[in-house]
């Protein structure tokens, strides 16, 4: 090897990652070999959430980081990132400490409200030996397979700079990257809460959920139509109008009805019908690059083409689209990881930004400096100019002084 070369030997980092969602928590552990590496999952599991015991939830999980702390093995560091993205609405501004990681007053969770979940993770997951402070990174669980999708396609074409995850479940979420950044503002996107045009003649009152306290009372919105509650709703009300018994549809029992259900049936036309009023809405306000669909009801045999074609129809020849809808419309590759590849996405970013050279302040420290070398650049050039021009001067009075001089 030529002298020139050095080689560099760097500790294998390991990241924690957790997924919080409405039914369960998902963690696991990864190894990354390097920055320009993808993180490899070297232990996960899953716990029920969908309980009334957020506290039961997380000491699951803190158990599960603290059996594989890194410092078991006499490393010794703990964790070297953890990256968390949860359902919402969440505290995602690292501005606001009294709100970061933590589950809003505004979810529909009620169990779950004002919630920190972010500081007994942290505390489980940080270094005891070597003091120095973890890494943290809080998303929504859509904004960060948004951010994990974005970064997927931008290794296909290098001009992308937007993308749109949508997750249909319980409820449905909707992430958004822009220009190359999740998209937080007042506090992070809802857009399963836009209102939708729905199908002709479509009576449905809108889902149970959203009366008290969502957008638009829950009626004829994204969610309110489109998550499998809803869908539920729907197929009870359909049963009791033919005299059947109607049920409660919050229970995951009667919800996993629709599984018996025909890819033909009309319930899955009026999903199909506000998803892609949603993806018309993403088009038009943001000239989405790339829409991504994921979520349990995305597994149904022919909703993503109801879905491309409709979308198609909606925008009624106003924007250029693809031949292919495919490209533009699709569903994950990462399947039911997507947002766990999110959080692992967040982990990473968390440890590469703390590890960036110049920190924040040392870059202002280094633009200042160059500010004042550049005034004394700029002053010595005046200086010796002044001192030019003047000498100039003098030697042309001195010219003019001797011929006068030399006339008299």
């Amino acid at each position: 090897m030529p002298s020139s070369e050095k080689t560099e030997k760097t500790e294998t980092r390991l990241l924690a990652v957790v997924e919080g969602g409405g039914t369960s928590f998902r963690v696991a552990v990864c190894r990354l070999e390097n920055a320009n590496s993808d993180p490899e999952i070297i232990a996960r599991d899953e716990f029920d959430s969908s309980h009334d015991h957020p506290k039961q939830t997380l000491a699951e999980c803190v158990a599960f980081f603290q059996k594989h702390n890194p410092q078991n093995n006499n490393r010794t560091s703990g964790y070297d990132a953890l990256g968390i993205a949860t359902f919402g609405p969440v505290g995602v501004d690292e501005n606001h400490p009294e709100s970061y990681g933590h589950i809003l007053a505004s979810s529909p969770k009620a169990v779950w409200r004002d919630v920190d979940f972010l500081t007994p993770l942290k505390n489980a997951c940080q270094g005891a030996l070597d003091g120095k402070p973890l890494p943290v990174l809080v998303e929504t669980d859509v904004n960060a397979p948004a951010l994990a999708e974005y970064l997927s396609a931008k290794k296909e074409d290098a001009t992308i700079s937007s993308a749109a995850y949508i997750t249909v479940g319980t409820g449905v979420g909707v992430g958004l990257v822009v220009n190359g950044q999740t998209v937080h503002g007042r506090m992070h996107p809802e857009g399963g809460h836009i209102a939708v045009h729905p199908l002709a003649e479509d009576t449905f009152p809108g889902y149970s959920w959203g009366k008290d306290v969502a957008p638009f009372g829950g009626i004829q919105t994204v969610e309110g139509i489109a998550s499998t509650v809803a869908l539920t709703e729907r197929l009870l009300q359909r049963q009791e109008q033919k005299g059947g018994k109607i049920s409660n549809a919050n229970s995951a029992q009667e919800r996993s009805a629709l599984k018996n259900l025909a890819d033909d049936d009309e319930v899955f036309d009026h999903a199909a019908n506000a998803l892609a009023n949603l993806c018309a809405s993403l088009l038009l306000m943001l000239s989405m690059e790339k829409i991504v669909l994921g979520g349990g009801l995305m597994s149904r045999d022919g909703l993503l083409e109801k879905i491309q074609k409709r979308t198609v129809e909606l925008l009624n020849g106003y924007l250029p689209l693809p031949d292919d809808m495919g490209t533009l419309i699709t569903t994950s590759k990462a399947g039911n990881d997507a947002g766990l590849q999110g959080a692992i996405v967040l982990a990473k970013h968390a440890l590469t930004r703390g590890e960036t050279p110049i920190s924040k302040k040392e870059n202002e420290e280094e633009t200042e400096k160059l500010h004042k070398t550049m005034k004394q650049v700029a002053f010595n050039v005046g200086l010796w100019h002044g001192i030019i021009v003047g000498a100039i001067g003098a030697a042309a009075a001195f010219k003019l002084f001797l011929s006068r001089t030399r006339k008299s």
